[in-house]
């Protein structure tokens, strides 16, 4: 193994060291080597950072002279070779290049092209199965990581998941339709309210250690079902804010709700004349402040709101105007939001 020796740097461009970097990799695809082995043989030879990186095959490595695995992009002065097989091989030498560096590259690449050569291509970046994989419990921690990698997310980073009813676009992340709503991953800063589609009812995890993605699921669902038109909830709801709502969702049977009297009533007021009006006076105003906030909410006259509360009290059978009928109303209305959406996402398979 005295070719696994050599140093860069103490090559020259003739035809006996040019040799000796052909048989450098040769001995190492004799050997049976794998990419990991490889590249951190090569980064040692060169002196240097080198990399390879294959979107077709889910690949991105990076190796520092010393070994060490490297984040990010490759140094924009790399000097790059293309695979034969598709991807690319660098290495990252700052100053002046060695009189072999060419030698090197072209040998790196052919052994990478060998050694991925022997791989079965990865799903493509984005697979939904891999997203699906990864909101799952039937995945080990390993194999959680590796369905990361494959989407082109850093296992060693946070996570945030998103339950999505409607347009699924412009989130960002990698997406998966799920039974009946979207479930989307990102990883990196935490999500602007602001990229959610006007149209679209969103539930929004915390951020979480990989590990903790298919609790994440768990807890983007949740807040999807208090989701939705109005000013009480509004259509894109964070778990973290829920509170002791979310004791509500996750443990409150369907037929509680549905036998609740103030949900009984509500429903009586949407079913009769202008019920919808009537429903959304009362939503922006259990989200308001007073009368007259709700009028300007509204764009109507403050008698208008005014008149409505007073339908909505006689059928109620309670005043909402004092702070605990406002929150009595609140509670209705949200438990009336619940009853709507009782299952509104699956679970991915072994979650």
């Amino acid at each position: 193994m005295k070719h696994l020796l050599l140093r860069l740097s103490e090559l020259d461009a003739h035809a006996g060291d040019e040799l000796r970097v052909i048989s450098f990799f040769d001995v190492l695809l004799q050997n049976g080597t794998d990419l990991d082995r490889l590249l951190l043989e090569a980064a040692r030879l060169a002196e240097c950072p080198v990399g390879v990186s294959v979107p077709g095959l889910g690949v991105h490595r990076r190796v520092s002279a010393g070994g060490g695995a490297l984040d990010g992009p490759a140094d924009p002065g790399a000097k790059r070779h293309e695979l034969v097989n598709g991807g690319e091989v660098w290495i990252e030498r700052r100053g002046q290049a060695y009189p072999i560096d060419a030698m090197l590259l072209e040998r790196f690449a052919i052994a990478c092209a060998a050694v991925l050569g022997r791989r079965e291509p990865a799903p493509a970046f984005g697979d939904p199965a891999l997203v699906e994989l990864v909101l799952g419990t039937a995945v080990d921690e390993a194999g959680r990581s590796r369905a990361l990698k494959l989407l082109g997310l850093r296992p060693d980073r946070p996570v945030q998941v998103f339950a999505v009813a409607g347009d699924a676009s412009g989130l960002g992340g990698r997406v998966a339709r799920l039974g009946q709503v979207y479930g989307v991953i990102v990883s990196g800063p935490p999500w602007p309210d602001a990229h959610a589609s006007t149209s679209s009812a969103v539930g929004v995890s915390p951020r979480v250690p990989p590990a903790s993605a298919a609790r994440a699921w768990h807890m983007a669902r949740t807040a999807l079902r208090f989701a939705g038109p109005g000013e009480l909830w509004g259509r894109v709801v964070h778990w973290d804010r829920l509170g002791g709502f979310a004791l509500l969702a996750e443990h409150l049977p369907y037929e509680a709700i549905g036998a609740s009297p103030d949900v009984a009533a509500l429903e009586r007021l949407a079913q009769g004349a202008n019920g919808d009006s009537v429903l959304a006076t009362l939503d922006v105003f259990a989200a308001s402040d007073s009368i007259r906030q709700t009028a300007s909410r509204l764009y109507i006259h403050r008698s208008s709101v005014a008149a409505r509360l007073a339908r909505a009290e006689s059928e109620l059978g309670f005043p909402v105007q004092p702070a605990e009928g406002r929150a009595r109303l609140a509670l209705a209305l949200t438990l009336r939001r619940l009853g709507e959406h009782p299952s509104t996402a699956e679970a991915p398979r072994g979650a």
